[in-house]
Parts: structure tokens; sequence; C-alpha cells
């Protein structure tokens, strides 16, 4: 969809090659930085976790270095519901305490927190993060509850819900 937007440009950069991502800062002068490269999974980050740390540690890393580098005027990223925990408090809100990941995905995931607010605060580099919830669309990973939910009903078995159907959840399209 997006090749079809004649300033629509893609490159294929592995995001821990700091030498790759420096030459195409250096060639495209960018203003502002979306970024929403990272491995995702809560279950899969227990199997992998060297992965894990690689692309959404270093690689975020790797991307806020650049970014300051090459005076960014805003870099966004993507950080996850999962930063919230076990937490209890609903709504949930920014303000809540997230300093007990659960998970190791959730880990990596606050500590891209906790590096973005470091390089506003000693850099100066503007930086947004978004606390997705349930991202599901047609680009979605098949393992989140949406297309979990839909198969079931199509092949008419029983959804399986957890905490006996008892809470409530953000979906993100």
């Amino acid at each position: 969809i997006l090749k079809k937007n004649k300033k629509f440009n893609f490159k294929k950069i592995d995001i821990n090659n700091y030498n790759s991502l420096n030459k195409l800062f250096k060639k495209n002068k960018f203003k502002y930085v979306v970024h929403l490269a990272a491995l995702a999974g809560v279950r899969l980050s227990h199997k992998i976790p060297k992965n894990f740390f690689e692309s959404n540690v270093i690689g975020f890393y790797n991307l806020l270095e650049i970014s300051k580098n090459f005076k960014v005027d805003h870099f966004i990223y993507a950080s996850s519901s999962s930063v919230y925990g076990n937490s209890k408090q609903f709504p949930q809100s920014e303000k809540i305490n997230t300093d007990h990941p659960e998970s190791f995905y959730a880990a990596t995931k606050k500590t891209n927190e906790v590096l973005a607010q470091s390089y506003s605060t000693s850099f100066g580099l503007r930086a947004t993060g978004l606390r997705f919830f349930t991202v599901y669309g047609p680009f979605g990973r098949e393992d989140m509850s949406l297309f979990n939910f839909a198969e079931s009903i199509y092949n008419k078995k029983e959804i399986k819900l957890f905490n006996y159907g008892k809470h409530y959840r953000d979906f993100t399209y």
C-alpha cells in the first residue's frame, strides 16, 4: 500500500546495524522518526530473550543515539501495554508505576521508555512513547486474541477466556 506513494522509500535495514542506520540518516536528513520495529510477544520473549534484547534494547539505543546525533525534531516509538504488568488500577494511566515488568518483553519496553526519557532530559531529544494495547488488523500477529477468537468462531469452537471472562481489554487497530 505504501509503495504506491511516490514519496515512500523502503529500505530493509537491521536496526542493530549502527553503521547502516548512520548512512541512512546521513543521506536522508530525517526530521521525525517513527520507530515501530521490534520483536513482540510476551511468551516468545521467554524462549529467545537474547533476540529480544538485541532488537528491542540495542536496536532502540542505536536509533536514539543516531536521532540525537542528527538532531531529529521528534522521536516517536512503540512501547506496550505490557509495561503495566499486573496492575489492578483501571482505567490505566501514564501515571501508574511501571517499575515491575512481569515478562522479559515488558522489561525491554520499559527499558525503551527509560532510555527515551534519559535522551530527552540529557540531550533534548523530544520523544513520545505509545503504549499500544492488543494490536490487531490486516498485518496483525496470528497469536493475538482477536485472531484466536475469530478462528474459534469460524470453526464453531469454544472461545477461551481468562479470568472467568471478568476483564476488559483495549484493542488498537
